[in-house]
């Protein structure tokens, strides 16, 4: 069992893709939200000027768009993520991991299957033979 976790790890990581960089304004856009939840979650932590000062700041900035990637397409509807190669990759690389843990599973139940099988019918057997008294 030990050995099945342990190369059951080793092929999610020979399986998984590597990591895309993100391009400047993507992870600029990204940042700006973490710093807007980083500002809510640890508000306590600062004082209420200072809090009050950076949240109308975050405000200002978010209302304007000056975080966006894309700024023009601010307010239109999303593109459909089936149609873009990168999600699509990423829906791959669910199903390279999916499939590399359902793999072993069957093996193990294989392996249980076979090992056990005697002892679930020699169990029912002694029952029976106990109760036909």
């Amino acid at each position: 069992m030990i050995l099945t976790g342990v190369l059951r790890h080793y092929a999610t990581v020979l399986l998984q893709n590597a990591p895309k960089k993100l391009d400047l304004p993507a992870q600029r856009e990204q940042r700006s939200l973490l710093r807007g939840i980083n500002l809510r979650n640890n508000s306590s932590a600062i004082s209420p000027s200072a809090f009050a000062a950076r949240k109308n700041y975050m405000i200002s900035a978010y209302k304007e768009g000056s975080f966006l990637k894309d700024p023009d397409n601010r307010g239109k509807a999303a593109a459909n993520p089936m149609t873009d190669p990168a999600a699509m990759e990423g829906m791959m690389g669910m199903m390279k991991g999916n499939m590399a843990m359902m793999v072993p599973q069957t093996l193990i139940m294989g392996w249980i299957n076979a090992f056990f099988a005697g002892y679930v019918i020699s169990t029912a057997a002694s029952s029976e033979a106990m109760f036909d008294n």
